[in-house]
């Protein structure tokens, strides 16, 4: 006998008041004898469980127990599931714990009417390496959890690799990016690390013992910079109208939201969608290469010329 199946043979008691043995027979994969046995072991040990014969009978729960069953509403329990579901993808953890939790998963789901199959989410890349976010992440987590410093190296914006000990506070995903929070001890201040720009990660037998609190109190005292925040600004954006041909639209359509767009027959079309005004989104619109023609503004149309002259001229010396 399994106590997370007498566990769970209670919680659904709970939920819908009163079962058939033949309906937790089939539940379980036991027979309705085993049913039985459980309903005594439970009421052995304590627990207001009780069967009922004749027509309209089963097993039953007292209902002054089932006053304490609402701690978990449909819509609780449909999150649960589906938070489980979210983060088993990225969670870092063996395999035995993953399926740990896809088993608590399914046992709640068991106890919700609706759905719970509508929804999955995959934070990795589809890249073969896409393996080493999930690592990246599950050590991190395992450093915040057992409070260890962290150490790695980081490329930070300007390309420059630095190593950095961090005592780890969170892990956040804001935007398109996951990022750690955390008291840098290089920069002695809070900062933002994107996880995708760590290499060489490793844990570290010292306690991170650097809290939030502590840090607060710290920058207070030295006069320090407020804490840095993760990106949340709203830089300048630029309109931009483009000639898209079929070999990129659906790129087009992946990259950027459209305010516009308008079919031709030779089955390209015209495009019109925003951009932050920052270098970096010049890189991007070369991505299409051949297959997008800037139409205005003037300027996002000369740089991209002008970019690709530099890049000719490389090639030619």
């Amino acid at each position: 006998m399994q106590i997370d199946q007498l566990f769970e043979l209670v919680y659904v008691l709970l939920d819908k008041k009163q079962v058939t043995a033949k309906e937790m027979a089939e539940r379980f994969g036991v027979s309705t004898r085993t049913i039985y046995r459980w309903v005594d072991a439970l009421s052995v040990s304590g627990v207001p469980i009780y069967s009922q014969n004749g027509r309209g009978g089963g097993i039953a729960i007292s209902e002054k127990y089932a006053l304490d069953t609402k701690v978990l509403s449909e819509e609780e329990r449909l999150a649960i599931v589906s938070s489980v579901k979210a983060l088993n993808s990225l969670s870092g953890n063996p395999a035995s714990v993953v399926n740990a939790n896809i088993k608590a998963a399914e046992k709640i789901s068991g106890l919700v009417e609706k759905d719970t199959d509508w929804l999955e989410v995959d934070f990795a890349p589809w890249s073969p390496e896409g393996s080493s976010v999930r690592q990246v992440f599950g050590t991190l987590r395992d450093c915040i959890l057992q409070k260890k410093q962290v150490v790695f190296d980081y490329y930070s914006g300007d390309g420059r690799m630095e190593r950095r000990m961090v005592h780890p506070w969170k892990l956040i995903y804001k935007g398109q990016a996951w990022y750690l929070q955390g008291w840098c001890t290089t920069r002695k201040a809070e900062r933002f690390f994107k996880l995708t720009r760590m290499q060489n990660l490793d844990m570290t037998g010292r306690a991170a013992n650097i809290t939030r609190i502590a840090a607060k109190e710290y920058e207070t005292k030295n006069n320090s910079p407020a804490p840095q925040k993760i990106p949340d600004y709203k830089p300048k954006l630029l309109t931009i109208k483009a000639k898209v041909f079929p070999q990129k639209i659906s790129y087009l359509l992946d990259t950027f939201i459209c305010s516009e767009v308008i079919p031709h027959k030779d089955d390209s079309i015209t495009a019109t969608f925003s951009v932050p005004d920052q270098d970096w989104i010049y890189e991007l619109l070369l991505g299409f290469g051949s297959n997008m023609k800037i139409i205005a503004p003037k300027q996002v149309k000369d740089q991209i010329l002008q970019i690709a002259k530099d890049v000719q001229k490389i090639y030619k010396n």
